[in-house]
C-alpha cells in the first residue's frame, strides 16, 4: 500500500471570542466529515486551498459563499450555519479599509482586478486542475474569477506542493490568460512562480462566453497547461 502524503499540521486555534469559536467549530465539522484535507475540500468547493484554510483560521468570518460551500462539502446544515454567520456578522466590529497595493483604476479591459475594486465580491465561477503533460502529476489549478459588481472576469492560478518542489531547484514561470469569445480579446500575464496566487488583468463581460487558461514553464519548456470550462456554457 502506498503512503498518502500528509499536509503541514494545522495551527492550533485558541478560542477567545465568537469568531475563533466559529472557526473551531468549522474545523470540527471538517473532522466529522472524515477529516477531509483542504485539497479535497478545494476539489469539492472550487475554492482554493488558501481560501479554505483562511476560513478556519479564526482571524475573521469567511464570506458567506465560502462558508456555505465549505459546510455543504462537509455534509453540514447550511441553513443553521448561515443563520449563525448572519448573527455574528451583525455583531462583528467594523474592520479598517485595506487599500489596494496599486492605484485605483476604472473597471475596464486590462485593468488590475484589485485596483478596479473587484475584491469586494470576487468569486470563483469554474476551475480545473492542471497536470504535467507527460505524466500524472498535478501542478495546480486554474480558476475563472468573477466580480458581479464590476462585470469583470480574470484568470487566477494556484500552484500545488509538487510545483513548489520543482521551483526550488528549477526556473518555473506561470502564464495566466483570460479570453473573451465575442472578439477574441485576450489578456496575458507571465511571471516567475512566486509560491502564491498568479493572476492576469481582467476583461469586461459581455454576453459571450469566457475562459481562463494557465501554462506552466520549467526552464522555458512548457510542461503543463489547462483551461477552465467556458462560462456561461
Amino acid at each position: 500500500m502506498q503512503n498518502q502524503s500528509v499536509g503541514r499540521p494545522e495551527k492550533i486555534i485558541t478560542v477567545t471570542d465568537e469568531i475563533t469559536a466559529f472557526a473551531a467549530d468549522l474545523r470540527r465539522l471538517r473532522a466529522s466529515a472524515g477529516g477531509l484535507t483542504y485539497r479535497q475540500l478545494a476539489q469539492r468547493t472550487h475554492y482554493s486551498h488558501t481560501t479554505l484554510t483562511d476560513a478556519t483560521a479564526g482571524r475573521q468570518l469567511p464570506s458567506l459563499p465560502v462558508l456555505l460551500a465549505f459546510v455543504e462539502a462537509c455534509g453540514g446544515d447550511c441553513l443553521a450555519w448561515q443563520r449563525r454567520w448572519e448573527t455574528l456578522r451583525g455583531n462583528e466590529p467594523a474592520r479598517p479599509t485595506v487599500l489596494p497595493a496599486w492605484p485605483e483604476q476604472p473597471a475596464a479591459d486590462g485593468a488590475e482586478p484589485e485596483s478596479a475594486g473587484c475584491g469586494v465580491d470576487a468569486a470563483t465561477l469554474t476551475a480545473r486542475k492542471v497536470s504535467q503533460s507527460d505524466r500524472q502529476l498535478l501542478l495546480g489549478q486554474i480558476e475563472l474569477r468573477h466580480s458581479p459588481s464590476r462585470h469583470a472576469v480574470w484568470g487566477r492560478f494556484e500552484g500545488y506542493g509538487t510545483l513548489e518542489h520543482l521551483a526550488r531547484t528549477q526556473s518555473v514561470e506561470i502564464q495566466v490568460e483570460i479570453i473573451r469569445y465575442s472578439d477574441a480579446a485576450r489578456v496575458t500575464a507571465r511571471d516567475p512562480f512566486c509560491f502564491d496566487y498568479h493572476w492576469c488583468n481582467m476583461l469586461i463581460l459581455d454576453k459571450s462566453p469566457v475562459r481562463a487558461e494557465a501554462m506552466i514553464f520549467v526552464d522555458d519548456r512548457l510542461i503543463g497547461q489547462g483551461a477552465t470550462p467556458a462560462w456561461p456554457n
